[in-house]
């Protein structure tokens, strides 16, 4: 059996939601390659170095193409690789996106549905590719691979799905680089408290910049801490366009209420510095509006660090019982009662929460993720 997959997703530098799923899984299912279960990766561009190493059962093809690539390069391909008896067994593309006129089974992967909840917080161009892109890849696809429980009722009460088509899979965590250990290193945590302009202690975002993650109505609470000496961090991808958009708002938000020399921009950190970042937190904050799964509220927990996030969506179910809840994000003031709660926990109740967020996060696996996917790929096969 041959598996043809799009690896434009994750073959990409600095790799955030879609794309960090897709790389992970792409190097899971290297992993279960076998003489009888080969991989095809199709790439615009050639793989980067950290890409899954090429042998005789995972092989790149480089398309070189312009706009649309998978609607006329990609597409093109398949149908000649069809004609020409060369074409894999089955499509897969770790997106929303596949082609739409594909000649042999395709699964795709759909994260969450957060476009049709807040169209306005898209550009009008990526709405309508978002809204009729799904919509036809997800009807013409055997299988839809999603990250929760909660985004697969969303899928199927939009589009009316049998609930067989719709399939969870967890996304996983570096477990190497996010464990508790990481709060012993405290020289490398020194370190990066004055590499970032921290200070001693601050709560800690790590994300995109974009309207959901409710990071206006975060900082307007954190305004209203009496305690002066903590500060906000708040590291994330600031490109337009893939990983941060609207964010001059938050900028704004930050000038109007002269917090800037308590509210500190890393732009992206490095996958090393990241976790140290975490341990030296006070917490974590999400107080997002909407989220498919949380990855960066995985490794928080799976790095002994106390949560503040949201209860909506897809939280509770991915955090469990480890977080201190916002109830309404849409709350300003009640952000700030979490804010000044998860600040103030005893040295007692710290611990419990932290033990909380290290037993859930240990249901998270991406060796776990891969196998569930392949299971499901062949499946879609028939």
């Amino acid at each position: 059996m041959i598996i043809g997959i799009n690896g434009n997703e994750a073959n990409v530098t600095h790799r955030v939601g879609i794309g960090q799923y897709g790389y992970e899984l792409l190097k899971g299912l290297r992993r279960l390659a076998t003489p009888a279960l080969r991989f095809c990766v199709y790439l615009e561009k050639a793989p980067l170095p950290d890409m899954p190493r090429e042998t005789g059962n995972w092989l790149y093809q480089v398309l070189p193409g312009g706009n649309l690539w998978t609607l006329t390069t990609l597409q093109g391909e398949l149908l000649k690789a069809k004609f020409s008896g060369r074409a894999p067994d089955l499509f897969f593309t770790p997106t929303h996106y596949a082609p739409l006129i594909c000649p042999m089974p395709s699964v795709i992967a759909v994260m969450d549905l957060s476009f049709t909840v807040f169209p306005q917080y898209f550009k009008k161009k990526d709405y309508y590719q978002l809204k009729y892109w799904t919509l036809l890849s997800a009807k013409f696809a055997r299988k839809i691979l999603t990250i929760s429980e909660f985004s697969k009722k969303a899928i199927l009460e939009k589009y009316g799905f049998s609930e067989d088509k719709v399939r969870v899979v967890y996304p996983g965590y570096d477990r190497d680089r996010f464990n508790p250990q990481v709060a012993g290193q405290t020289e490398k945590i020194r370190e990066v408290k004055e590499k970032y302009r921290t200070g001693e202690r601050y709560l800690f975002y790590l994300g995109t910049l974009q309207p959901r993650k409710n990071l206006v109505r975060l900082i307007e609470a954190f305004k209203q801490l009496e305690d002066k000496n903590v500060r906000l961090v708040v590291a994330g991808m600031i490109r337009e366009g893939r990983g941060g958009w609207m964010y001059s708002q938050i900028f704004g938000k930050v000038k109007e209420l002269e917090l800037n020399d308590r509210v500190i921009f890393t732009g992206f950190v490095s996958d090393a510095d990241v976790p140290l970042l975490l341990a030296g937190s006070q917490a974590y904050l999400l107080p997002s509006l909407y989220e498919g799964f949380g990855i960066p509220a995985v490794e928080a927990m799976a790095t002994g660090v106390p949560l503040v996030v949201s209860r909506v969506t897809s939280l509770p179910e991915i955090c469990g019982p480890a977080p201190i809840f916002i109830q309404n994000p849409l709350q300003t003031d009640e952000i700030t009662l979490r804010l000044r709660e998860v600040l103030n926990l005893s040295p007692q109740e710290r611990q419990k929460r932290i033990k909380l967020g290290l037993r859930q996060a240990k249901r998270y696996n991406w060796e776990v993720a891969a196998k569930q996917a392949l299971e499901i790929l062949i499946e879609a096969k028939g």
